[in-house]
């Protein structure tokens, strides 16, 4: 499980809170990352607030490894796997078109590389709205002391 610790900063009617943290190279494959605002290392991320938490408590945020396997295999090998698919077909369909090899694996290749994308990023929204690849506030670490 990845865990990351963040201060709330907004509370949301709909079990949701908005936990400031900072940027890692995890975030890269998280499907929630354009949920994510901010500029640098800095960064707030909408988690579901199980624990309860309230602005300004420090909190552990969590995502399972599962979850984290699962996006990364969609962000980085499903793209390249339909590159080398894509190419491997224009390759062997050249010589029925009378192209060149060379020229249709590549424009097979990059079309099915952009078309990889594309399905990501279709995908991605109805990914990040669902709650099983959605960060989690886990429990409270320190909560603000009251006035």
């Amino acid at each position: 499980m990845r865990r990351e610790e963040g201060i709330v900063t907004k509370t949301a009617s709909h079990g949701r809170a908005w936990v400031e943290t900072i940027r890692t190279s995890a975030c890269e494959g998280c499907a929630s990352k354009d949920s994510c605002h901010g500029s640098g290392q800095v960064m707030e991320v909408c988690a579901i607030n199980d624990a309860k938490a309230q602005i300004g408590d420090r909190v552990m945020v969590s995502i399972t490894t599962g979850t984290l396997i699962k996006m990364s295999l969609l962000a980085y090998i499903f793209p390249v796997f339909a590159l080398m698919v894509g190419s491997a077909v224009g390759n062997s369909l050249a010589p029925s078109l009378e192209l060149n090899p060379s020229l249709v694996a590549g424009i097979g290749g990059f079309g099915s590389l952009a078309f990889a994308f594309l399905m990501i990023r279709l995908f991605e929204g109805r990914i990040a709205k669902g709650d099983t690849y959605t960060p989690r506030i886990t429990h409270i670490l320190s909560e603000l002391p009251m006035a």
